[in-house]
C-alpha cells in the first residue's frame, strides 16, 4: 500500500502541474487557488473517528506525522479514555489505515487492530504538541476537575442528608 500511495502522490505531483488551479507566474512563488481532486486537506483527518474490522470505535486521529519528503508515514491515534481523561497516543503506519466511504459517501477509516491491542501498544511520545493536542489535554484536566468536583459534591450532599436526617 506504501508503494501505490508513493506512486498517488507522484501522479499527483504530475497532475497538479498541468493542472489550471496551480498559479504558473514565472516567480519564485507559485500558488495553488483550487484544492485538487482526490486530494484531502490534513484539517479534515484530525478528529476522525478510527474504526477496527468488526466496525467498533477504537479513538480518534490525533494528529499526522510527515516525513523529511512531505509524505505522511505515521498516524497519531488517541485511544482510550472518556472526554480525554485517560486517553493515550499511539502512532501507526499511515499505510496500515484503510480509507474507505461509508453508504452515505462519509470518510471512514479503519485499522487492522483491536480496541485492546491499540490500548496495550506503547505510548506515542510527541516531541513537540500541536494545539490540537494541548487543547484535548487541557479538556482531559478539565474533564477529571469536573469528576472530582462532582465525587466531592456527592460526598458533601451525602454528609448533609444525613445531617438532616438526625434531626
Amino acid at each position: 500500500m506504501k508503494t501505490s500511495l508513493v506512486l498517488t502522490f507522484v501522479a499527483a505531483a504530475m497532475l497538479l502541474a498541468a493542472t489550471p488551479g496551480w498559479a504558473q507566474t514565472g516567480k519564485s512563488e507559485d500558488f495553488m487557488t483550487v484544492q485538487p481532486a482526490g486530494q484531502w486537506l490534513a484539517s479534515q483527518f484530525i478528529g476522525q473517528p478510527v474504526t477496527n474490522q468488526a466496525g467498533e470505535r477504537v479513538g480518534d486521529i490525533n494528529d499526522l506525522l510527515l516525513d523529511k519528503n512531505g509524505q505522511i508515514s505515521t498516524v497519531v491515534i488517541g485511544v482510550g479514555g472518556f472526554l480525554g481523561v485517560g486517553e493515550k497516543y499511539v502512532a501507526i503506519p499511515f499505510g496500515s489505515l484503510s480509507i474507505t466511504a461509508d453508504a452515505n459517501g462519509k470518510r471512514v477509516l479503519n485499522v487492522p487492530l483491536s480496541a485492546d491491542r491499540l490500548r496495550a501498544a506503547p505510548d506515542f511520545k510527541a516531541t513537540e504538541k500541536t494545539v490540537y493536542m494541548r487543547a484535548k489535554e487541557q479538556a482531559g484536566e478539565m474533564g477529571q476537575k469536573a469528576i472530582d468536583k462532582a465525587k466531592e459534591l456527592k460526598d458533601t450532599a451525602g454528609k448533609k442528608i444525613e445531617e438532616m436526617k438526625k434531626d
